[in-house]
Order: structure tokens, then C-alpha cells, then sequence
């Protein structure tokens, strides 16, 4: 179960290459924690999201908690990357109610 925080849309022209390109930023968290002498708290990370996890992120709302489905794949230098390529809603969250 992860909190998600955001799902954006994004769209722009590779400036090298003119190359248009298209994806998804998801911003989550997860209940890893390591807190040492100088941190505490959670961070938020930052992956990639297919069009599907989108979807369901935009039906469901966000914040909210999700199960996400989570793939990787080799990146540069076989270094892995992952993205997000599936969410299941669990709870909406309402963090800023208005009165």
C-alpha cells in the first residue's frame, strides 16, 4: 500500500532531437522509513507511470492510498528503471477538508 500524491500528465519537445515526447510523473510514498541522527519523516519519490496507472489514478483520485503494480526493466547500462503500470484504489484521502 503506497500514498500517492500526484499524477501528471507531461508532454514536451526533446531539444536535441525535436523529438516529441510524452509520459507520466507519479509522486509517492511508501512506508519505508530510515530515519537517522539527521532525518526523519518520509520522502517522497518520483517515478515513471504508464497511461493505465494514470487512468486509474485520475478515476480514483488522489491523495489517496493505492495498491500500484510496480515493472522494471533495463535502463542505461543495464542499470534498472522502474515504472508504475497499475493502480488499485484503496482509500481516498481528504488531507485539507474544507469547513
Amino acid at each position: 500500500m503506497d500514498l500517492v500524491l500526484s499524477a501528471d500528465k507531461w508532454r514536451m519537445t526533446d531539444e536535441k532531437t525535436g523529438e516529441l515526447r510524452e509520459g507520466v510523473s507519479l509522486h509517492y510514498l511508501t512506508d519505508y522509513r530510515d530515519e537517522t541522527e539527521n532525518s526523519v519523516g518520509f520522502k517522497p519519490m518520483k517515478v515513471q507511470a504508464s497511461e493505465a496507472a494514470f487512468n486509474a489514478i485520475k478515476a480514483g483520485g488522489a491523495p489517496g492510498l493505492y495498491d500500484l503494480q510496480l515493472k522494471s526493466r533495463p535502463g542505461k547500462d543495464g542499470i534498472p528503471t522502474f515504472q508504475i503500470v497499475g493502480a488499485k484504489l484503496i482509500n481516498r484521502l481528504d488531507l485539507f477538508p474544507k469547513e
